[in-house]
């Protein structure tokens, strides 16, 4: 896969990497490309030299030699169905993956300068007098308009010597991001969106996947085959990449990685919306008004009572909660001897909430049922990342589907959960009344 002269002259488009090891989502973008613009015979990953071109984007990077194994990895190991989840899902809609060995290369001529090479530079590199393709997220374009991140003259080159294909990226209005690079830095950019919707609608799910993710679920100790190909996430595994890492924007609290990070600012949002509650339950009371409950827990293992009971005064309304993390304990608590139901669905958790109800005496009962993760090959289940809510009141049981981002890790999910659980129980009460 290394480039070559007459590589040089097939129709070519260029994907220039940032510091961290290609995952699913970068090589779905390549894939996405091939399927929407079939005439296309080359796309060349550009290895960077791990100095981001983004003064903002700094932080610890692994080295070349590995990430460019790592790459190589994944590319060879992208289309085959028992190495790669993505290749599997094609398998089952009846398709096969076109980023193959034959129509790929890796271009590391940037590693041999010391100063960060920008996607001037690559423009300036490739171009050869004409327009070259190349493949950047909606976020890089965004940061355009500020002239610290690119000077005039980067966007003088990028202007003249590229055509973009964007990458969807945070609901980024492209259209109105040129608008603004136009109108600001007088620039007309040539830019095509890059639309996710030309590959079967089970690949969809690995746009979700970004480095930090990646990042994230190896500092949890979470496998990684659901992020990239086998081998690649067994190269990232054994070298202990980023489990250590801190990003350099952190300020307070200094001594957590991204996940740590990740955990304790939604641990923040958790004790919130715990005291938004027990504000409405405190009212409740005083207006005397059913304000007792209770909980139930499949998935979180005791997050969302023991959340309430670290407040003060949490007695006061607070009576029972139960972990029924078994599904035979689950049977027992329900009484029945088997399920008509999936353990992640709407009837199961209005079921739960019901029985904790009756079973507790509480004025009105929670439950949670979901599937915290972490994403596996050994797990048949698709469901992770969703979670459902029962809540049972006097004269009904209501229900809300949760659905996030599956390639977070198991303990954001949890706490995702047991927040949004006590924020809707939250605003369901105040509705009554």
């Amino acid at each position: 896969m290394y480039l070559s002269t007459a590589e040089g002259k097939l129709n070519t488009i260029y994907f220039p990497l940032t510091a961290n090891p290609v995952g699913y989502n970068h090589l779905s973008l390549a894939e996405c490309v091939l399927w929407q613009f079939p005439k296309t015979q080359l796309i060349i990953f550009i290895l960077s030299n791990g100095r981001h071109p983004d003064p903002f984007k700094s932080g610890q990077i692994p080295p070349a030699s590995l990430r460019n194994e790592i790459l190589r990895s994944a590319l060879r190991e992208w289309s085959d169905p028992e190495k790669s989840l993505p290749a599997q899902f094609a398998e089952e809609s009846g398709v096969l993956l076109k980023l193959m060995n034959d129509n790929c290369a890796v271009s590391s001529w940037e590693l041999s300068y010391r100063k960060s090479m920008r996607l001037a530079d690559h423009v300036n590199n490739f171009s050869a007098g004409q327009k070259v393709s190349m493949i950047v997220g909606a976020d890089l374009i965004e940061r355009m308009i500020d002239p610290i991140i690119f000077t005039d003259g980067d966007l003088t080159q990028i202007e003249k010597g590229s055509r973009l294909l964007a990458a969807p990226r945070n609901e980024i209005d492209i259209n109105h991001t040129l608008k603004l690079i136009k109108q600001e830095r007088g620039v007309k950019l040539d830019v095509s969106l890059i639309s996710p919707v030309v590959l079967p609608e089970n690949l969809h799910k690995f746009f979700l996947i970004s480095s930090t993710h990646i990042r994230k679920a190896s500092q949890a100790g979470h496998s990684l085959e659901s992020f990239l190909p086998e081998n690649a996430a067994r190269h990232v595994s054994q070298n202990c990449l980023y489990n250590n890492h801190k990003p350099s924007h952190v300020v307070q609290p200094k001594y957590l990685n991204e996940h740590q990070l990740s955990c304790f600012e939604l641990k923040e949002q958790l004790d919130e919306a715990a005291t938004r509650l027990k504000k409405t339950l405190d009212q409740q009371a005083i207006s005397k008004q059913p304000h007792r409950f209770a909980v139930v827990e499949t998935t979180t293992g005791g997050q969302l009572a023991q959340a309430f009971t670290g407040l003060s005064g949490a007695s006061e309304h607070f009576l029972d909660g139960r972990i029924i993390y078994n599904q035979e304990a689950q049977k027992q608590f329900l009484g029945i001897t088997e399920f008509d139901d999936s353990s992640v669905s709407q009837t199961r958790a209005e079921n739960l909430a019901e029985a904790m109800r009756k079973n507790s005496g509480a004025d009105w009962a929670l439950a949670e049922t979901g599937m915290a993760g972490p994403p596996s090959l050994s797990r048949k289940s698709r469901k992770n990342g969703q979670c459902y809510l029962g809540l049972a009141l006097s004269s009904e049981v209501r229900y809300k589907c949760l659905e996030f981002n599956p390639f977070l890790t198991r303990k954001e999910h949890q706490l995702l959960f047991v927040i949004e659980a006590l924020t809707w129980a939250e605003k369901e009460l105040n509705k009554q009344h």
